[in-house]
């Protein structure tokens, strides 16, 4: 049975929730401006054409920088271009964490995801195991309060 000494105390973490929640929607907020002013350019290997793309990985300016893919075969051509697309598309990702400023969700490159290079077995794992880390929660909470006892 419960006392009334405990009402303070859960009020307090309850308070301490909701100011976790305000500041995780502050950073959501800022990063979501972050990643509307993001950019990222890849050149290709022998700098012929730039991709450009925007803080979500979308392609929005591709530039031809001479005028070699006149003499490319249009295999080759075709080559160039995706393997510039898709080296561009990863390093957008990859910029998300650095934009954050942290892992959006740990344990995943985002980066590495946009490449294809992970199993989505694993990344599916990995944001099950995230999402119900309720002793990192606790954490959170006990670093607003400034308790210490478990």
């Amino acid at each position: 049975m419960s006392d009334e000494t405990d009402q303070p105390a859960a009020a307090g973490q309850l308070e301490a929730l909701f100011s976790v929640l305000a500041d995780e929607q502050h950073k959501l907020a800022e990063f979501q401006r972050k990643m509307s002013e993001a950019s990222t350019v890849v050149d290709s290997p022998n700098r012929m054409v730039s991709a450009t793309f925007d803080g979500r990985g979308e392609l929005v300016k591709l530039t031809f920088n001479n005028t070699r893919y006149r003499t490319m075969s249009a295999a080759e051509l075709a080559t160039t271009l995706m393997d510039t697309i898709k080296r561009g598309r990863a390093a957008a990702f990859s910029q998300i964490d650095q934009l954050a400023g942290r892992e959006v969700l740990p344990g995943i490159d985002f980066g590495q995801l946009a490449a294809g290079n992970l199993d989505l077995n694993e990344v599916v794992g990995t944001i099950m195991t995230s999402a119900i880390d309720l002793p990192g929660i606790a954490k959170a909470v006990k670093r607003e309060t400034g308790r210490t006892d478990g």
